[in-house]
C-alpha cells in the first residue's frame, strides 16, 4: 500500500482533460477556417506537468498502460514544432497527434484507476496513520520501548478501521509493561496473565500507605486492578479468537490502555 497525492492527481486528470477539450474544439475551428491552432506556452507548460504527474502516479500504481500513453505524450510533444514566442502553432497532423495522445493518456488512465480500489481516510484519522508523535506519549515511547512497535500497529489498524486488529496490538503491546510490574514487585513474571497477576496482587497487597506512603499504595491497587481487568474483559477474548469488536469498543479499549500504559510509565522503565 502507497500513499497518492489524491489533490494532485485529480487536478492533473482534471487539466489534461479540459486541455483536451480545448484542443479539440480548436482543431474544428481549424478546419473551418484553415488558421492555425495557438497554443500559448502557459497551456503547454499545464499539460506538460499534469502528464509527468499522471506518469509517475501510474508507475506507483503498477498502471502500464497509462504509464507507456505517457511516455508515448512525451514522445509527442518532442516532435512537435518549437514554441515562438506567441506559442506552439499547430494544425493539420500534429495537432492530431496531440489531442490523440492526450485521449489515449485519459482513457488509459480511466481504466486502469478504475481496476485499483482506492480508499479514502478521514482527516481525524491521517495522524494515527502518519504518527508525527508517539500516540500515547514520549514517556511512554521510552519507557517501554518494546512496546512502540505494537502501539503503532494499534494506532494504524485504528485509522484503517480494524478495529479487533486494534485490541489484539493493544494486548501485546501490555506484555512488557506486565513484566515490568512483575519485576517491580520482586516476582517472576510467568508467560501466563493469570500467574502473573496473581503474584504481582499477592506482593501489591503488602504495599500499604504506612509504610511506602498513600501514593505508591493507589498506584500499586490501580495498576494491577487495571491488569485484570484488562485480562478477564479483553484479552481473553481477543487473543483467543471469541470476539470481534467494533469502533465504539475498540475506542473504550485504546483509551483505557493508553491511560493504563501512562500510568505505568511513571514508574516502571525498561531502561
Amino acid at each position: 500500500m502507497f500513499r497518492l497525492p489524491a489533490g494532485n492527481l485529480i487536478a492533473s486528470a482534471s487539466a489534461l482533460g479540459a486541455s483536451c477539450k480545448y484542443l479539440q474544439l480548436g482543431r474544428t475551428v481549424t478546419r473551418q477556417n484553415g488558421e492555425p491552432l495557438v497554443l500559448d506556452l502557459d497551456q503547454i507548460k499545464v499539460i506538460f506537468q499534469a502528464a509527468t504527474q499522471l506518469k509517475a502516479a501510474s508507475g506507483e500504481m503498477k498502471m502500464v498502460a497509462c504509464a507507456a500513453a505517457a511516455r508515448d505524450l512525451g514522445d509527442t510533444f518532442q516532435s512537435l514544432p518549437p514554441p515562438t514566442p506567441r506559442g506552439m502553432i499547430l494544425m493539420g497532423r500534429p495537432l492530431d497527434e496531440l489531442i490523440a495522445g492526450l485521449e489515449y493518456l485519459l482513457r488509459t488512465f480511466r481504466d486502469e484507476i478504475d481496476a485499483r480500489p482506492l480508499f479514502a481516510m478521514p482527516p481525524g484519522m491521517a495522524s494515527l496513520y502518519d504518527q508525527p508523535e508517539p500516540l500515547f506519549g514520549e514517556t511512554v515511547d521510552a519507557n517501554f520501548p518494546s512496546s512502540a512497535d505494537d502501539v503503532a500497529e494499534a494506532g494504524r489498524c485504528f485509522a484503517l478501521g480494524r478495529w479487533t486488529a486494534v485490541v489484539m496490538h493493544l494486548m501485546r503491546a501490555l506484555e512488557t509493561p506486565l513484566a515490568l510490574l512483575a519485576s517491580h514487585v520482586g516476582v517472576d513474571g510467568a508467560v501466563n496473565w493469570n500467574k502473573s497477576l496473581n503474584e504481582i496482587e499477592a506482593k501489591l497487597r503488602a504495599i500499604g500507605k504506612r509504610d511506602y506512603g498513600p501514593a505508591e499504595e493507589q498506584w500499586a491497587a490501580e495498576a494491577t486492578s487495571h491488569f485484570r481487568a484488562v485480562k478477564n474483559a479483553w484479552r481473553n477474548h481477543v487473543m483467543h479468537g471469541r470476539t470481534f469488536y467494533d469502533e465504539e469498543r475498540a475506542t473504550e479499549i485504546y483509551e483505557a490502555v493508553r491511560a493504563l500504559m501512562r500510568s505505568l510509565a511513571s514508574r516502571l522503565s525498561e531502561a
